[in-house]
């Protein structure tokens, strides 16, 4: 076992002032995040109107899609349907939503967090 030396107050202290100096810096990167986040964003939307706009669109019809989804199958669930043949639409939209959910919660959640960023302001 090796002899070290004896911690003392002054290294407590020397310490302390290293985690609060590290809070401090680690406070001002998450309130300054959102901002260099929604800067990129509008870089890109400035760069690249057109696409922008189709993003935009994919994902308010893919939205839309969820959402009469989810609130047509608890309507129809105390009803029973006679079967038919599966719709070429309905099996678009079962192998388009699973790729394209992943994008619309991530501009979902950039949209919330510049609302409540400039909330908080």
């Amino acid at each position: 076992m090796k002899n070290r030396r004896q911690i003392t107050e002054e290294d407590l202290l020397v310490t302390e002032a290293l985690i609060a100096e590290s809070y401090g810096r680690l406070k001002k990167s998450v309130v300054r995040a959102p901002s260099r986040a929604l800067g990129s964003v509008g870089g890109t939307i400035r760069r690249h109107p057109f696409a922008a706009a189709a993003t935009a669109i994919v994902g308010g019809i893919a939205a839309y899609i969820i959402i009469t989804r989810m609130t047509s199958h608890g309507a129809d669930a105390g009803q029973k349907k006679e079967r038919s043949p599966p719709d070429l639409m309905h099996e678009m939209q079962a192998m388009i939503i699973p790729l394209v959910a992943p994008f619309i919660i991530g501009y979902i959640q950039k949209y919330l967090s510049s609302i409540f960023s400039k909330e908080s302001s």
